[in-house]
Parts: C-alpha cells; sequence; structure tokens
C-alpha cells in the first residue's frame, strides 16, 4: 500500500496543493499546466495517466482502470476548452477521482468492480443516446436545408 500512498501524494501535488487566495478552492500543478495553451492540458493528461498506468501495473481490474481513464479523457477534454476548462479542471479533480477508485478497489474489490461496471455501461449508454442525437438532428437539419432550398 506505499505505492497507493505515493500515488495519493502526486494527486494531491496535480489537484489540491494550492489554495487560490481569498477562497476556499484549492487547485494544483495540473490547474497551473493547464493554463498553457495548447500543450497544457495534454501535459497534465499525460500526467494524469501515470496513476492509472501505475494502478495497472498493482493489478487493478480493467474495468477500474476504464472508469479511472474516462475522468482523465474528460478531464483534458473539458480542460481544453478556454476560460470554462480551467474553471472545470480546478472543481473537477480527476486525480483525486482516481485515487478514490483505487481505495474503493483496495477496500472492497468485489463492489467497486461492480460499481465501476454500472458506471461504464451508463457513459456508454450516454455517449451511444448523444451520438444518435446528433446524427438525428444533421438529418433532420439537412432534411430542413434541402426542402428550403428546393
Amino acid at each position: 500500500m506505499d505505492k497507493v500512498k505515493q500515488l495519493e501524494q502526486l494527486a494531491r501535488l496535480l489537484d489540491n496543493s494550492f489554495r487560490i487566495p481569498g477562497t476556499s478552492f484549492q487547485m494544483g500543478l495540473d490547474s497551473l499546466i493547464g493554463l498553457i495553451p495548447g500543450i497544457g492540458d495534454t501535459t497534465g493528461g499525460i500526467l494524469s495517466t501515470y496513476i492509472i498506468w501505475q494502478a495497472a501495473r498493482m493489478g487493478v481490474p480493467r474495468v477500474v482502470l476504464l472508469r479511472m481513464g474516462v475522468n482523465v479523457i474528460l478531464d483534458a477534454l473539458l480542460g481544453a476548452i478556454p476560460f470554462f476548462g480551467d474553471i472545470f479542471d480546478i472543481a473537477f479533480k480527476a486525480n483525486r477521482k482516481n485515487i478514490q477508485l483505487l481505495s474503493n478497489y483496495y477496500q472492497s474489490p468485489q463492489a467497486a468492480v461492480q460499481r465501476d461496471t454500472v458506471s461504464i455501461a451508463l457513459i456508454a449508454a450516454s455517449i451511444i443516446v448523444a451520438v444518435g442525437l446528433v446524427a438525428w438532428l444533421t438529418i433532420k437539419l439537412l432534411a430542413w436545408l434541402i426542402h428550403a432550398i428546393g
């Protein structure tokens, strides 16, 4: 479990190492690095992936690793949006969430795997519905444009 403690320290450094003056909000190196246009969020994502890599080396099941990966991808993608992404990055704290997933797995492996399996299924279903909705709206828009032109 020494490795988990080291990963907790890394997550704290990345997500909660500084208090924003005049507020109760904390941010870390990930948020600061994310302010660098172009490379900041990519660099933060790479640092966050280290926690997942170490969890994989520790034998954590794939479904838990996948759930951790979703957190990092969400953090990197939404964090890349100017201004909104910086605020999101301060609030979301993907690394702390991933350490919690890791801790949950070690406290109750079967329950964690079941919970993460349900989470991944819901995320996949949400993506399928969103893509279907975008496709449907695109078809409706094209049909309306063709009708308007013709």
